[in-house]
């Protein structure tokens, strides 16, 4: 069996996100309810994992299988790109509700590009990751 945690210590420490930490110092159930959504958004995009990932209980956190590192780290990662949409999301919704001069200059801290760019970079590595994973787990004498 994989707790749930195990996949977001690895997700915590790839992001850097304030509200994130501050519902962490608040309540740890609250902060593993927010993670399960991503978590439950990740699943899905890791369609050759050799693990059945559905086999699992929500309510207690839990895979009922064990993960490797390498899975766990992948799911990780799938979460972290699941968090940067969000992310980016929140930037684009702000340039709709400010006019242009405002959005640029308040874009500067935010800097929409560099999220777009990290987001794109972060779905490449998952997917590397994800290709690695599928070589390392074939069998080819079914070949």
């Amino acid at each position: 069996m994989t707790p749930y945690q195990n996949i977001y210590q690895r997700f915590a420490i790839k992001v850097e996100d304030y509200t994130l930490d501050a519902l962490f110092q608040t309540s740890i159930p609250n902060y593993e309810a927010y993670l399960l959504g991503w978590l439950k958004s990740a699943i899905p995009k890791f369609t050759k994992c050799v693990q059945n990932l559905t086999d699992r209980d929500d309510s207690v956190q839990v895979f009922n299988q064990t993960l490797s590192e390498k899975e766990e780290e992948i799911l990780a990662f799938l979460m972290q790109i699941e968090w940067s949409e969000k992310e980016v999301k929140n930037v684009n919704e702000m340039r709709l509700a400010l006019n242009s001069s405002d959005f640029k200059r308040y874009a500067e801290s935010n800097n929409l590009k560099v999220k777009i760019d990290l987001q794109n970079q972060l779905i490449e590595r998952a997917d590397a990751m994800i290709v690695e994973y599928t070589y390392e787990n074939f069998d080819f004498s079914k070949i």
